[in-house]
């Protein structure tokens, strides 16, 4: 209520245009864009309501929308938290952004679009979504070097995880404890299974298990919006990345410590790091996994394929030329300029290619294993190790601003 000499008098209620922007923010955060991209839809849509002098303001807790010449400005504030990434919500808003941008839409049906958008939810059988985390966990046991009988415990420990997770994360109330819960499960079970007798390396199945909850692209964000000055964002999203790895490193300490007080210690074979063409199968079959697990349409698992693929390729192929520091900011740049031409391509977010492809450059990984060091007291490797994670991430948010200043604006912008 705003107040008028002393009296109050009641704020006009949103016109149709701007409760197409409302309800699209928070639909769209929900949703898991990044801030740029989120901000960049805001603002088209904003234009192509005639509201080009319109102020968006995005984070991971806090949109801000300013409608208006400053006199007459309104101003709106909506609070969300921050979420996972969900490809098939973010390729059904694009598709309506566009319909709008295109004049497809205009505001009162775009309003009605949009009511009838916010209930579907894209809900695979739980079947299938225990079968996505079990594929997941073998195809990245072998892209972490292990061999068939790692694949195996990974994919038995994949199904335990997906057990925990796929109800685990359908309510708020629980979604703050999935990542200790998911940790707790995984390590436990994989040195129950070398126990039992399966020559297989626990490192390797734990991690394996767990690189879907790895926070790889919410750090890799993070980081970009920090090198991009959007400060706020930047130290939300690093932050919120932090947090889920202790979460996991926590759960994997009180897993192993359980096991290894019932059972003892356990220890297996060393994974083979060197590259094969059989790490270019397993990325086809990650990212059949990620098309799942990342909520994505089935018509872009082609695409998701791809993007693991070029990932897995260009991060070894940038090593071998440039040297292994280098090979992250190679990679990200190649994921980068693919999904650019992707997105322009099929006018929709580039992410449904960056995402997966980030995932297997796995950043997440270095920064698990350095925490869990110096958990057991190694802490100089851990040290370096956590350096490393960091020098990582930067430099696939280096490759990816690199690949949006290369690429042509029009290949980077939404746009009618």
């Amino acid at each position: 209520m705003a107040t008028r000499h002393g009296e109050e008098v009641p704020r006009p209620a949103p016109d149709a245009p701007t409760d197409v922007l409302l309800r699209f923010a928070r639909e769209a955060h929900d949703a898991g864009y990044s801030t740029a991209e989120l901000e960049d839809r805001l603002q088209a849509l904003a234009r192509s309501f005639g509201h080009e002098e319109a102020q968006i303001s995005a984070t991971p807790t806090l949109i801000d929308i300013s409608l208006g010449s400053i006199p007459r400005q309104q101003s709106y504030a909506l609070r969300v938290r921050p979420t996972a990434v969900d490809l098939d919500a973010i390729a059904r808003l694009d598709r309506f952004v566009q319909e709008v941008l295109d004049r497809r839409l205009t505001a009162e049906p775009a309003l009605a679009a949009l009511a009838e958008m916010e209930p579907e939810r894209l809900e695979r059988p739980w079947p299938i979504l225990l079968a996505a985390y079990g594929l997941a966990g073998v195809f990245l046991a072998v892209v972490l070097g292990g061999g068939w009988r790692d694949a195996a415990g990974a994919a038995m420990v994949g199904v335990v995880v997906g057990a925990i997770a796929v109800p685990g994360s359908r309510t708020a109330r629980t979604q703050s404890l999935l990542a200790p819960a998911v940790a707790v499960a995984a390590s436990f079970c994989a040195a129950v299974l070398v126990k039992l007798g399966l020559d297989a390396s626990p490192d390797v199945v734990t991690l394996a298990a767990l690189v879907t909850f790895l926070p790889g692209m919410t750090l890799t964000i993070g980081m970009r919006e920090l090198a991009t000055e959007h400060l706020q964002s930047g130290v939300a999203n690093t932050a919120s990345a932090l947090v889920q790895l202790l979460g996991l490193v926590f759960g994997v300490g009180i897993g192993r410590s359980i096991a290894s007080s019932w059972f003892g210690a356990t220890s297996g074979p060393l994974p083979d790091s060197s590259f094969n063409a059989l790490y270019l199968l397993a990325a086809v079959g990650a990212g059949l996994a990620f098309t799942v697990t990342l909520r994505a349409q089935r018509r872009d698992a082609l695409l998701m394929c791809a993007a693991t693929v070029v990932a897995l390729g260009a991060n070894e192929l940038g090593g071998a030329v440039f040297g292994d520091q280098a090979a992250a900011l190679v990679a990200a740049f190649t994921i980068g300029i693919a999904g650019g031409l992707a997105g322009w391509a099929l006018r929709r977010s580039p992410l449904v290619f960056i995402v997966p492809g980030v995932l297997m450059l796995v950043p997440g990984s270095a920064g698990f294993n350095s925490v869990l060091q110096l958990l057991t007291n190694h802490t100089v490797t851990g040290v370096n190790a956590g350096f490393d994670t960091f020098v990582t991430a930067i430099s696939i948010a280096y490759g990816l601003m690199i690949s949006a200043i290369v690429l042509p604006r029009r290949f980077t912008r939404i746009s009618a």
